[in-house]
């Protein structure tokens, strides 16, 4: 007999990923290193007795904190995630998904008109606290994507590297504390770049080698043979099929003869269903881009070959997580 229980649980599924997404805005999962009961929390967390009592027995019954007469505490999980300082810490980037929860609640409207209500730009430029919790955010996920990415690329005879649309500037640093000869130029918006030189103090090393380039990269020029790398990690799928093509254009007019493009992504298969993460991303990208989506392989292989790429080599990058991403390197 057939049930509805997988479509039961996919329509309450919401709620957990609000109560944990509010409870990291809180900073809960930091305050509760130290056992406090639901009064205490409270007055730590700034919020009513009686919601925090509410909250924390939901985190408990999620197996993110443990209850034992009254008092709570992290669970293994949550201490080695969600607290503040932890070397895998999650909740930047669980603030910056909270912030957005209100432009998936315009998904209807984003299906009738084909693309967000609210576009990135306004959230980056006009929503307060937006930029620097998904800057933060996407630190806290490319850690260890990044590190993967360096070794993964061979390129001890690279002086230069272009990193477009930067961010935290994550992946640049990995690349540069595996090649002592490189030095990177970080190119993003001036709201972006505030965030990362805050960021960048914490590894001065790498400060030392890197130069901050304000700029729209969809306007501002690459340059032309001055580069041994371009690298592009997670903004492609912010945009259309046409900016693609002409940022792989420039990509290929910014390198040395030689040089390579690194593209990382999320990608689907070619019939756009599986992964299952990444189906679900272009969704998410439907809600705040005006033209972004997960895209196949076979597309970056097709904007890559018609800017004059050669020899593409493709590879996945922490092959084990379920938002597993994918590098496609071209030489020009």
């Amino acid at each position: 007999m057939t049930k509805p229980d997988s479509i039961i649980e996919t329509i309450v599924g919401y709620r957990k990923a609000k109560v944990l997404m509010v409870a990291a805005s809180l900073d809960c999962f930091t305050f509760l290193e130290r056992p406090a009961t639901a009064r205490q929390a409270a007055a730590g967390l700034r919020i009513h007795p009686r919601a925090a009592e509410i909250l924390l027995d939901a985190l408990a019954s999620m197996d993110l904190l443990a209850k034992r007469e009254g008092v709570y505490r992290n669970s293994p999980l949550a201490s080695r995630f969600l607290v503040r300082g932890r070397r895998g810490f999650l909740g930047d980037n669980l603030k910056y998904q909270e912030i957005i929860w209100d432009a998936w609640s315009e998904l209807a409207a984003a299906l009738k008109k084909g693309g967000a209500v609210r576009p990135l730009e306004y959230w980056l430029l006009k929503h307060r606290g937006f930029a620097e919790e998904y800057i933060r955010g996407m630190d806290n996920i490319a850690k260890k994507p990044s590190r993967e990415i360096a070794r993964a690329v061979r390129c001890a005879e690279a002086r230069s590297l272009l990193d477009v649309g930067a961010g935290p500037g994550t992946y640049a640093r990995a690349f540069l504390e595996r090649n002592p000869g490189l030095r990177a130029t970080l190119l993003d918006l001036p709201v972006t770049l505030k965030i990362t030189r805050q960021i960048l103090r914490k590894h001065p090393r790498a400060a030392a080698r890197t130069t901050l380039v304000p700029g729209d990269y969809k306007k501002a020029p690459f340059g032309r043979g001055r580069h041994d790398l371009v690298l592009m990690s997670h903004i492609t799928h912010d945009e259309s099929p046409r900016t693609n093509g002409q940022l792989a254009r420039k990509c290929f007019a910014a390198l040395r003869p030689g040089g390579k493009v690194i593209v990382h992504d999320f990608m689907v298969d070619e019939d756009r269903v599986r992964p299952a993460f990444g189906a679900l991303f272009s969704v998410h990208m439907l809600t705040y881009t005006r033209g972004g989506r997960t895209y196949t392989a076979g597309e970056y292989r097709q904007w890559l070959r018609e800017a004059g790429f050669r020899r593409l080599e493709q590879r996945k990058i922490v092959p084990e997580a379920k938002n597993a991403t994918e590098i496609i390197v071209g030489t020009r």
